[in-house]
């Protein structure tokens, strides 16, 4: 029913629809994090460079979730995980802990031991969230060009 893989360039624009789609409530919510009014062309910048995973409906092809794997600078030890997405109406589902299970696996079958990922302090569900799936907080911190305290989560792998 449905199937995850590596995000290839001619996904960028589901991808990108994806992410609007999935991140309306938090940009409703007054959030301006990157996934809400990302272009075309940083989705494309980031699938040539990163590591993008998509959650696909095998009925009908759909792109329905989104994770990305960074690699961050100076520590070879740990990714960076974002643009985590799952459509809204899939929500509840076990579909979003399944793609984060995945994206932590491709992170182990990197050589990583630690996976890094932040969100808005005040999100009323993700910080919970995260914290459900193991990740423990290990700061806050304003990002340039963002209007929200983030709070930041890292966990062992």
């Amino acid at each position: 029913m449905w199937t995850i893989r590596k995000a290839k360039l001619d996904d960028a624009p589901s991808i990108r629809e994806q992410l609007h789609k999935a991140y309306r409530p938090i940009k409703k919510q007054g959030f301006n994090m990157e996934a809400t009014n990302v272009s075309l062309s940083a989705v494309e910048e980031s699938v040539l460079r990163d590591e993008i995973y998509i959650l696909l409906n095998d009925e009908d092809g759909q792109v329905q979730g989104t994770v990305r794997l960074k690699e961050t600078d100076g520590d070879e030890s740990l990714d960076h995980l974002g643009w985590f997405s799952i459509s809204p109406d899939l929500k509840g589902q076990g579909l979003g802990k399944m793609l984060m299970d995945y994206a932590e696996e491709h992170s182990r079958k990197r050589g990583r031991r630690r996976i890094y990922l932040d969100t808005a302090k005040n999100h009323p569900w993700l910080p919970g969230l995260y914290e459900k799936l193991g990740y423990r907080k290990i700061g806050i911190t304003r990002w340039p060009g963002q209007n929200f305290d983030a709070v930041q989560f890292e966990k062992e792998l």
